[in-house]
């Protein structure tokens, strides 16, 4: 989508009318779109009749068109995180404190991730300042290894 519209740019052809071909494929109505890409209705309406649109309402109606597959978060100690792999709907941040935690999350949120997986020791702070869900890892069989390790080397 984002493709042909440059490409009308590119060709001269009028941006208003490629637009509202995309606009028509997508099944998307101006109204819906204008919300969308942040935009008042009557600039999209201008632009759809011919007005040619300022820089910065080209950056909102391109970024609205791009098509962005959603991601989790996950946020954890680097040493958790060594070797596990996930595939593409994961991204992991690594943090070492809790300042790098929270600084990994707002990041996350920033770079679009759909919802936050965190420890508890930092979820419920991430909570109050995010706006997307988080959730939190309950450690359950790595505790019960941690304390069965540490009976084994204490021979307790």
């Amino acid at each position: 989508m984002i493709s042909r519209l440059a490409e009308c740019i590119a060709r001269g052809e009028d941006f208003g009318r490629c637009l509202e071909r995309v606009l028509a494929e997508k099944g998307l109505k101006p109204v819906e779109f204008a919300k969308k890409a942040g935009i008042p209705q009557s600039t999209l309406y201008k632009i759809l009749r011919g007005y040619k649109p300022r820089y910065g309402t080209l950056v909102k109606i391109f970024s609205a068109l791009r098509e962005e597959k959603g991601f989790v978060a996950l946020i954890a100690a680097r040493y958790v995180l060594e070797d596990k792999r996930f595939d593409e709907r994961v991204r992991v941040y690594p943090a070492t404190t809790l300042e790098d935690a929270i600084v990994a999350a707002v990041r996350a949120e920033k770079d679009g991730a759909r919802a936050i997986i965190c420890a508890p020791v930092i979820s419920s702070l991430v909570e109050k300042i995010v706006d997307v869900p988080v959730i939190t890892i309950k450690p359950e069989k790595s505790v019960e290894r941690a304390v069965k390790m540490a009976i084994e080397k204490f021979n307790l």
